[in-house]
């Protein structure tokens, strides 16, 4: 039955929708309708399954019927699963697994399967009422999409409904937006003023050394023996720099470099492996486990525990579930239990490398009175007389900095509409240096899943993956550089591991153009020679102006060393960090400290859901020097943040969000005062960067 409300939408109720039981039930249309789609399907798979028998024919009837499907569609549907899933026969064994792709199919265009029987066709094209919005557990790895129950029913429902098409509640558009322009966060301590973009000069924008990535070739292969060894070469990594920064050794070092000098005359607590007991205070150092389902210790293997059982991890970290974890070759890989004192501040998250000042008296459990969460990478300095350079070239004027992070395109369009308004920007403002972050050609968007679909000449085409950046990303910029050929903004490229045009192995290789030609199909063609060359007819080796990175990179723009990662690691540790006593509002600023003080772009161990991590290339997102500006892009609320004495932590946000414009960072360096250069070359000195005192970052809305 449906109820109207005063010109209100359809609404359902369950309650009268079964016949009295005392009446004959006469055959419902749809039950006249599943009997005339059987001949209809037997001609339909006539050259994929010629005989189908009755019981199977009635399954495939109820499938079409259930989903909406004609007979044609279903069989186009039964071709590419099978191409898909190399099968070769439609059975009763194979139907199972073809049933749950339809469904799953049909799931992610919008169609919700109510599975009636009594309503026929009177409820195609009705909206059922909106469900109830429901949380979803960001560790669930489930989408916002998958996660909605849009077919809940009360239980005393004898009934259900057809197959109906879902109209979603759609917020404001991406034109609707308001706040164009605004700042949403700001960072200026020393009240700078903003800076005009140049866009005719060159500056200096180069790789870290060391720090261009090659493709993963041993990912999905790397032995159990592989992966333990990179964890326990990033251990004595971490711990050498833990002991070399805070000056701690162990009893046998202290006894060696003082031979006169007895034990008991030193003060300060000696280095002791995890899971040695002593009666005076100890300094470990240990990577943070949880507890979960701990497996059996296997000591032929000698392996991490980490490795062994993925489902020990299961569970957010909390203090009860704390553990420490020693080196394989110290320790075995014993772990230890920490018991926290509730006054003592804290953020932890599993795989981080800390040191634990306490007693260890059973070599069971640690109770810490200190807990050091890292050491910091060290500092670059540059010459007076480079950072003097620097600035003649620059006329004294500030150097600007635009960085934006994909999806650059509502989720409910391929148009690109952001980012034509970001080239729009980018082309008036003309920043000497653009960094775009990936995804440029997002994978979890359901309009890239089902095959991208653009319009060419009034015709829809399903195309590549490739060839769509290549049509909305590398041609609009294209366009720019012809538009403006004197514009010399260079542009940075950042791949991501949600980009469908390049392996989401992390680290990633910087994006590259493959070419391959199938017939009239190119593959691979990203359009990135073209970019380098638009509106430089004529011209005779010109100077790079677009740049490919790897992600993670560390990149020097002229003197500054600006550290770059396109994955959300904020919101993974986020996601699995256990904290307390921490100063208010210094929950983000922890969380992106810590990324300096473990030397690293990706901390996490074990990685979260979805993040595909090459252990044995662990070195590659380790970080070579202290960045003066880290860009983190995040789901996280943008933020800009000083950290670790110096390293200023920039989350410009995502460009959109949904179906609506997001946020991009604008970041003004200003150069050193010309007094203080003039006196440091005098002398010969080597200078720090210093980025606190110059830097003014806003970070705006689109």
């Amino acid at each position: 039955a449906i109820e109207h409300n005063d010109g209100a939408a359809p609404h359902f109720t369950a309650t009268s929708l079964s016949p009295p039981r005392s009446t004959p039930k006469p055959p419902s249309p749809s039950h006249r309708n599943t009997m005339s789609l059987q001949p209809e399907i037997s001609r339909a798979f006539q050259t994929s399954a010629p005989s189908l028998h009755p019981p199977l024919l009635a399954k495939l009837t109820h499938l079409c019927s259930a989903h909406g499907l004609t007979p044609s569609e279903l069989h186009e549907e039964w071709e590419a699963h099978s191409l898909t899933r190399r099968i070769d026969s439609l059975d009763d064994v194979t139907f199972p697994a073809f049933e749950a792709s339809v469904a799953s199919k049909r799931k992610k265009s919008g169609v919700v399967v109510l599975s009636s029987t009594g309503l026929g066709k009177r409820a195609a094209g009705v909206t059922p009422s909106p469900a109830p919005e429901r949380r979803v557990s960001a560790r669930s790895g489930l989408s916002a999409v998958d996660a909605l129950d849009v077919g809940a029913r009360s239980p005393d429902s004898k009934s259900s409904f057809a197959a109906a098409k879902v109209t979603p509640q759609k917020g404001a558009g991406y034109a609707d937006r308001t706040g164009r322009g605004d700042v949403v966060a700001a960072y200026n301590p020393r009240g700078l003023d903003e800076a005009r973009g140049g866009g005719r000069r060159r500056c200096r924008v180069a790789m870290h050394d060391g720090g261009r990535h090659q493709r993963s070739e041993g990912h999905m292969f790397a032995s159990l023996h592989g992966r333990a060894v990179a964890l326990e070469e990033r251990w004595w990594r971490m711990n050498d720099a833990i002991c070399q920064t805070y000056g701690w050794k162990s009893e046998e070092e202290d006894m060696m470099e003082c031979e006169f000098q007895s034990a008991e005359q030193t003060t300060k607590p000696y280095w002791t492996p995890v899971g040695v007991p002593g009666q005076s205070s100890v300094v470990c150092v240990g990577r943070i486990c949880n507890e979960g389902l701990i497996p059996p210790q296997l000591p032929i293997l000698n392996v991490s525990l980490s490795l062994v059982s993925p489902q020990a991890h299961e569970g957010r970290l909390n203090s009860a579930s704390l553990l420490l974890e020693g080196s394989r070759r110290h320790s075995n890989g014993s772990r230890i239990s920490v018991d926290l004192p509730k006054d003592l501040s804290y953020s932890l998250f599993p795989g981080q490398i800390v040191a634990m000042e306490g007693m260890n008296s059973s070599g069971r459990c640690i109770r810490p009175i200190k807990v050091t969460e890292g050491a910091p990478p060290p500092k670059e300095t540059v010459a007076a007389q480079e950072l003097m350079q620097y600035c003649q070239q620059a006329n004294g004027q500030p150097l600007k900095i635009v960085t934006m992070c994909g999806p650059y395109t509502t989720s409910d369009s391929l148009e690109y509409s952001p980012l034509v308004d970001a080239v729009l920007k980018i082309s008036e403002d003309k920043p000497d240096v653009v960094i775009l972050c990936g995804p440029f050609v997002d994978s979890r968007q359901s309009l890239v899943q089902d095959g991208p679909r653009i319009e060419e000449d009034g015709v829809m085409k399903t195309v590549s993956f490739e060839y769509l950046f290549r049509v909305k990303v590398s041609e609009l910029l294209m366009e720019m550089y012809e538009n403006y050929p004197e514009l010399e903004t260079q542009i940075v490229l950042v791949p991501s591991v949600e980009d469908a045009i390049c392996d989401s192995v992390y680290p990633q290789p910087p994006l590259a153009d493959v070419e391959i030609r199938t017939g009239m199909i190119e593959f691979g063609n990203l359009g990135l020679k073209e970019l380098e060359f638009a509106g430089r007819e004529g011209a005779k080796n010109p100077p790079p102006r677009v740049h490919c990175v790897s992600n993670p990179c560390t990149l020097r723009i002229n003197e500054i060393v600006v550290g770059v990662t396109s994955t959300d690691i904020l919101f993974h540790i986020n996601c699995d960090s256990a904290n307390a006593n921490l100063p208010p509002s210094g929950r983000l600023t922890r969380i992106a400290q810590h990324l300096i003080q473990q030397r690293s772009y990706y901390p996490l161990f074990p990685a979260a859901k979805g993040a595909c991590l090459d252990l044995t290339s662990a070195e590659k997102w380790e970080m070579p020097v202290r960045p003066d500006i880290l860009i983190v892009p995040s789901k996280l609320t943008p933020f800009v943040k000083e950290v670790s004495e110096g390293t200023v932590v920039v989350n410009p946000g995502a460009l959109t969000k949904n179906s609506t414009g997001g946020t991009y960072a604008v970041m003004d360096v200003h150069p050193m005062k010309k007094e203080k250069l003039e006196e440091a070359k005098a002398e010969g000195a080597d200078l720090e960067n210093d980025i606190q005192e110059r830097l003014r970052v806003d970070i705006r809305r689109i």
